[in-house]
């Protein structure tokens, strides 16, 4: 995809970039709360509306199972019907043993498990900043836009980018990873529409359409204007409008410079923008309700990824350009198993949403709990 091939001293060089602006990110993430306490401010009081919004979800839904729960001071909820129980502390449950947890937080690990079994996933490999001429290669050979994310276990999307185009997008991009993670991950990226398949004990809960965050222009107020004000919305509408704040990182950025603009723009009146391609950061407003919009084959492929995995429960992340045929037909793809599934998206949907989704998690951990007793 790039003509420019550095070989010897230019590697050096470029591997040199690379470590500055993996210290400059560095300490940009260190002293950026220091530098703007309004922002550190608003953060800590989402993250703990967040807290709040998933010990009364799980409360209310214990009450609907006709379960008894104890909160903890530190947020764990414990939910008990008889000699049957589970623990949960915000999206976290005692469903999944350690081993399959740590399991699916391996993305290189994780991937070839998957693709060793048949799974649709992307091509991808892991590697460090020392080994920066692989990402190089990779950038040259592939004929897909490249997705470069840590490879540890960070998860909400922290340290991705995407649309990684360009020698300079690469180094940026492997940069701002190696701050979540010394392991990096790269990976073609798959185009398409992103769905979330909430996958238990071999049943698919629930399916999401999970579309990017946007702003809607004023004619007036710059892009980074309205993100401020959309920040300012989220936190006085609390988790009904979204769970997170939109983070300004490189992937805004590119998503942003793919469309020849800044956060110094100034979007025509009524213009949306797309802010990103990870979808994160997205709204209560951005979840579609899915189900019966994806194809048994692709339903069965999560199902079997969850499976292999090693999970119990699991959000099974997919990406397709047709949700009506099977993933290798479209060429989509399963990107992640996410051993730790959110469930925001599933119970904060366009519209007005009654189904379930936390209900039928419990009763079916319950159900389950007192097969095996």
């Amino acid at each position: 995809m790039t003509p420019f091939a550095p070989r010897g001293r230019a590697l050096l060089l470029e591997r040199a970039k690379v470590s500055i602006l993996y210290l400059y990110y560095m300490a940009v993430r260190l002293v950026r709360g220091k530098l703007d306490p309004r922002s550190r401010s608003m953060n800590h009081r989402l993250n703990a509306l967040g807290r709040t919004y998933h010990v009364r979800m799980w409360q209310s839904a214990a009450v609907s199972v006709g379960a008894l729960c104890r909160t903890e001071p530190d947020g764990v909820v414990e939910i008990e019907n008889g000699n049957r129980s589970i623990r949960v502390h915000d999206n976290v449950t005692s469903l999944n043993e350690p081993a399959a947890v740590k399991r699916a937080s391996d993305k290189a690990g994780m991937q070839a498990l998957l693709a060793k079994s048949g799974v649709p996933v992307p091509l991808g490999i892991v590697l460090t900043v020392g080994e920066f001429d692989r990402a190089l290669r990779m950038l040259q050979t592939t004929r897909r836009f490249l997705v470069v994310k840590p490879a540890g276990s960070t998860g909400g999307g922290a340290g991705v980018s995407t649309d990684v185009t360009s020698l300079a997008r690469l180094r940026t991009a492997v940069a701002w990873a190696r701050t979540f993670s010394r392991y990096i991950w790269l990976e073609e990226q798959i185009e398409g529409d992103c769905y979330r398949v909430l996958v238990m004990d071999g049943d698919v809960i629930d399916t999401v359409l999970r579309r990017p965050p946007t702003v809607v222009g004023d004619g007036v107020s710059t892009i980074r204007r309205l993100l401020h004000r959309e920040k300012k919305a989220r936190l006085k509408a609390a988790t009904h409008h979204a769970q997170v704040p939109i983070r300004f990182d490189v992937d805004l950025r590119n998503t942003l410079a793919n469309q020849s603009l800044s956060l110094r723009s100034r979007p025509a009146e009524g213009e949306v923008i797309g802010l990103k391609r990870v979808i994160n950061d997205n709204s209560a407003r951005d979840n579609v309700p899915a189900n019966g919009r994806l194809c048994p084959a692709i339903l069965d492929a999560a199902c079997r990824a969850a499976a292999i995995v090693g999970t119990r429960i699991a959000g099974v992340d997919v990406i397709c350009t047709d949700p009506t045929v099977p993933l290798e037909v479209s060429g989509g793809a399963i990107i992640e198993v996410n051993a730790t599934p959110g469930f925001y998206c599933h119970t904060s949907k366009e519209g007005a949403s009654t189904f379930p989704v936390v209900e039928r998690v419990l009763s079916k951990a319950l159900h389950q709990a007192a097969a095996q007793a």
